[in-house]
Order: C-alpha cells, then structure tokens, then sequence
C-alpha cells in the first residue's frame, strides 16, 4: 500500500510540473510583443487589367528586448469566390524594443471586383496573429496612361572604336515588357551628355521593337563623343509627344575624375570645340578627331604655280 501511495504522489507531481510547464509556453506565446499596429493599401501601378497594389504593414515591438525574426505572410483572396489569387512572403528581420517598422509588400490582382487582403504575422515561425482588410470596385481604378509595360532594365558600354580623339561607344539597352501584352514599337533617343558643362556630345534615334509579355530584349546602337571627358548616357522612351520612360547610365573616359551621385562638379578645362558636330567644326576649321582642317584651294594653287614658275626659269637657263 505504501508504495503505491508513493507511486501515485509521484505521478501526480509529474503531471502537475508537466502542466505548469505548458502553461508557462502558453502563457510566452500568448504574450509575445510583437504587434500589427496598422496596414496601408494604395494602389502602384494600374493598367487595363490588373492593378499591383503597395501593401505597407506597421510591426510594433512593445517589448522589453530585441525581437526574434519576424516576417509577413500577404494573401490576396477574391472577395466572391473566395479563392487564393495571390500570396508573397517578406522578412522583416529582428526588430528592436520600443520600435515600429514599416514592411512594404506588392501584390498584383486583377482590376476588377473587389479582395480580401490577410497579412500574418510570425515570429520565429510561430504565427501570432492577423489583419484583414476588404477592397472593392478595382474596375473603377484609372489606367496610367503612360505606362507603356517596357522598362529600362540597364544599360552596357562598349569601346568599338578609337580615331585620334573620338571614340565610338556601343550601347546595349535591356528592354523588359512588365505589360499584359506584346508592347508597341515605339521611339528611343540614346544620347550622352557631358557631365561637368552638361554639352550634348551625340545622339541617336532607335527604336524598341516590339516586345513579348514578360520578356527581355536588347537593342543596342553606337554614339560618338570626345575622348577625355565624362558622360551621363540617357535613353528616353516616347510615345506621341510624352516621354514614358527613361534610364541612364555613366561612361568615363577621364581616368582623373570620378562622378559623384548628385554631386556638382566645377570643370577645370572644357574644350567647346569638341561638342561642335564634325560638319560645323570642319567650317570653322576646328580639330576634330585629331584632323585640322585641310589647306584652301588657294594655298595649293599659289604652290602648284611656284613650282610652275621654277621649272620655266630652269628651262629657260637651259635653253
């Protein structure tokens, strides 16, 4: 009887240690300090059939310490049929105490209805809790007119060609369609523009091509400009009389000089005559590409009759 009595008393502590033990983890879940404070929705970009949306989550950490890794789970489901349309997953790191910070997101659905979007919240994997937020006639979303659907992607140099002072660069331009539809084949001026005077050195009319949904192409073209200096490469997208897209990238060819991002820069020499176009330069009787201009007709005849006159009077002794 005595050893079953303690039997039992052991068994009862057990169970009861067991219990304060899970009651303790429930209680730590429970009381987890991280918080959803609010979400925004706006719309980023709309075209004619669907609508990518910026989803901006507000995590608090009201706690006393640094958090574990948090991230946000966003679920787009049809607000009609109930079904899953989309989801992404961010990280948002450890987030430290007595702050707040901002997750953005993006979500495409299609324009037309209306959706329920649920961000989930977790910690350290554990899911602690969740917001939901209804949106509705994404039909009446305005289309952006000038979203074309191609963006610049990036852009790469290449020297082709070198003559005295004038180098040939070749531009390859990486051109991707974002749209829902094969793109229009719509105008591109590539130019580049010295960086300290702002001089443009050339420029050159392409154009895009048209472009599958969701595929990358490039077109590529070759401008000319004077050795020595810096230049910023713009290539701008037009449609009718709008510029719709832009990019940009940087050549130098001054190994002295670096171009700084946003930063002004006062020239120490600039040679105006290097930005004149060849035609007008060679007017002028400007260098250009390392070629002065040749002599007038007039030198070389007043030479050819020196010559003429010289060869008379040897005759002439001669005879």
């Amino acid at each position: 009887m005595l050893m079953r009595l303690k039997t039992r008393v052991v068994l009862l502590c057990t169970i009861l240690i067991m219990s304060l033990m899970t009651c303790g983890c429930l209680r730590d879940f429970e009381e987890s300090h991280l918080r959803i404070a609010e979400t925004d929705i706006s719309p980023e970009r709309v075209t004619s059939t669907e609508v990518l949306l910026n989803v901006t989550t507000y995590v608090e950490n009201r706690g006393n310490g640094v958090s574990g890794d948090a991230k946000l789970i966003l679920k787009a489901f049809d607000s009609v049929s109930g079904l899953l349309v989309g989801e992404t997953t961010t990280s948002a790191g450890s987030i430290e105490e007595d702050k707040t910070m901002p997750v953005l997101q993006q979500i495409s659905v299609k324009r037309e209805g209306g959706y329920r979007i649920d961000v989930v919240l977790f910690e350290d994997e554990e899911r602690l809790r969740q917001q939901s937020m209804q949106i509705y006639d994404l039909g009446g979303q305005t289309p952006n007119i000038h979203d074309i659907g191609i963006k610049i992607q990036e852009m790469d140099f290449l020297v082709e060609n070198v003559t005295d002072s004038r180098v040939v660069i070749g531009v390859d331009l990486y051109l991707t369609n974002e749209g829902d539809s094969t793109s229009e084949d719509l105008p591109m001026l590539v130019k580049a523009r010295e960086f300290d005077a702002g001089l443009l050195a050339d420029k050159i009319w392409i154009t895009t091509g048209s472009i599958k949904k969701e595929t990358t192409i490039i077109r590529s073209c070759d401008i000319a400009v004077p050795d020595g200096y810096n230049y910023v490469v713009e290539a701008l997208i037009w449609k009718n009389d709008t510029i719709v897209e832009r990019g940009e990238g940087v050549v130098q060819l001054n190994p002295k000089r670096t171009i700084p991002k946003d930063e002004e820069i006062v020239s120490d020499k600039i040679r105006v005559e290097d930005f004149m176009p060849e035609s007008e330069a060679m007017d002028y009787g400007v260098s250009v590409g390392g070629m002065e201009k040749a002599p007038g007709f007039t030198s070389i005849l007043a030479v050819i009759a020196i010559m003429v006159a010289a060869l008379t009077c040897i005759r002439r002794r001669e005879d």
